[in-house]
């Protein structure tokens, strides 16, 4: 062996440990990318917070607007609903399996008296439903969206959150 040839062990040492810092490198650049990714959902979680409250409060509004122009002496609606049949509701919250795990889906149903689906203002409030009580309807469906919206987020953000974890335990 020549004094400028170097030993086979020394040569895939050297090789280990070069892959090494790359790949140490490689999970300190996946890392950032999700710290940032982190950042991002937990800006957009606050957006869909505020969104949320914003809804809901202008619903609340509606609500209490209705019940000031059609006075107290109103009956309440749990007494207008027929009791001989039961219901199904035209909104339901689903779960669905996504690539990170399970994932919040609204489902919404048509109109159909015969399958046992109702529109609740018109049935409970008659024909002749007072349009701030309509309004207030459409926002709280457009809350129970965003609600939902932000539950996915949340999943999201606890999933990187884990992942940040998991990276950080094999760095060490």
């Amino acid at each position: 062996m020549s004094h400028n040839e170097v030993p086979f062990d020394e040569l895939m040492a050297a090789k280990r440990e070069s892959r090494a810092r790359s790949s140490v490198r490689e999970i300190r650049c996946l890392l950032d990318d999700l710290h940032l990714q982190m950042f991002h959902l937990m800006e957009d979680q606050e957006l869909l917070h505020l969104q949320v409250n914003k809804q809901s409060c202008r619903a609340r509004l509606f609500l209490a607007r209705t019940r000031l122009l059609q006075g107290s002496e109103r009956t309440s609606a749990e007494v207008r609903l027929p009791r001989g049949r039961s219901y199904k509701a035209l909104t339901r919250v689903i779960e669905v399996s996504k690539n990170l795990g399970k994932a919040l889906k609204i489902t919404r149903h048509p109109v159909e008296p015969i399958l046992g689906y109702f529109r609740p203002l018109t049935n409970i409030f008659g024909s002749l439903v007072p349009e701030s009580l309509r309004l207030a309807s459409r926002h709280w469906y457009h809350c129970l969206d965003l609600v939902a919206e932000c539950a996915n987020t949340r999943k999201e953000l606890q999933w990187t959150i884990t992942s940040i974890k998991m990276l950080q335990s094999a760095l060490d």
